[in-house]
């Protein structure tokens, strides 16, 4: 929503979990942008590498996990 928020992706851990908020262990990518154009990506009106490129999307960490995670998107 308007509001936006922290919602974080753990994959770490076996089964894995999501959540809002900080989350439980300490990440290897960070990823920011608006909610938006979260909302656009995730129906599929923003691919997330043009999202990256035109600065839409902030990603702080591991590049390589990131690229990885946009298969799952």
């Amino acid at each position: 929503g308007d509001g936006g928020g922290t919602w974080y992706i753990d994959l770490k851990t076996k089964g894995g979990s999501a959540g809002f908020g900080k989350p439980p262990v300490t990440a290897d990518v960070v990823m920011s942008m608006s909610s938006a154009d979260f909302v656009k990506m995730f129906t599929g009106k923003l691919k997330p590498t043009l999202a990256f490129m035109s600065g839409k999307l902030r990603i702080k960490g591991n590049m390589a996990l990131a690229i990885k995670l946009e298969k799952m998107l």
